[in-house]
């Protein structure tokens, strides 16, 4: 990101001495001025996850931050934390403050004992369509929302708790071993309560929103 320093040029004051005159008072100049604080500094939230139901022991938890410049006046930004792996039950990252918007958290699982897999990794769900922020979302809710946002609002809070409910659902998936498909269990991860969504919504498989790539957030996504 480029960053505009200011610079004060501090002008030289010439005295002028004039016979019979005394010398003009100095001229006072303000202190320089400090400039735009870096990035670096900028201000930072504490975000954790905690993670109930059936939970998540052994998940690798990633968060991104990915706005187009298509949804964000010709500006794109970006963020990627570093992957954690849960540990009882809960994981905590610190993240750009200005990061939380927009924001996804990606759930790689364990790999599957059945031999199967996904072309798709799971998000946690901030909000399913047709349920308001702060609205308590039950499992069998979850599985028939046909569709969800995995990405955030965001928050201007230095520390901030999320609870993720996490269940399991078979799906349809590529078999490793045999060709062709089978079934295999993926994470069903939802915030509840409900989280403020940041864009539009996408297709869920009985509530399960999963994505490869980098979809991004926003007001097309």
């Amino acid at each position: 990101m480029k960053m505009t320093w200011r610079v004060l040029v501090a002008g030289v004051a010439a005295v002028m001495f004039v016979t019979g005159l005394a010398a003009a008072p100095a001229v006072a100049h303000p202190p320089p001025q400090p400039g735009p604080v870096p990035i670096s500094a900028a201000m930072q939230t504490r975000v954790t996850l905690n993670f109930t139901g059936n939970g998540c022991e052994g998940c690798v938890i990633s968060p991104e931050q990915l706005i187009y410049a298509s949804d964000n006046g010709g500006q794109e930004v970006s963020w990627n934390g570093k992957s954690r792996k849960v540990r009882g039950d809960s994981v905590t990252f610190l993240v750009p403050t200005e990061s939380t918007r927009g924001m996804m958290i990606w759930i790689h699982a364990p790999e599957s004992k059945s031999g199967g897999w996904l072309d798709a990794n799971p998000l946690v769900v901030f909000q399913y369509a047709g349920y308001s922020p702060g609205e308590w979302v039950e499992r069998a809710q979850a599985v028939k929302a046909s569709s969800a946002s995995p990405c955030w609002s965001g928050t201007t809070e230095a520390s901030v708790s999320l609870s993720v409910n996490v269940r399991t659902v078979k799906l349809q998936a590529l078999s490793r071993t045999q060709g062709g498909s089978t079934t295999v269990r993926v994470p069903l991860a939802w915030v509840a309560p409900t989280e403020e969504a940041f864009g539009g919504f996408w297709n869920t498989d009985r509530g399960v929103l999963a994505a490869n790539g980098d979809p991004g957030c926003g007001g097309t996504s």
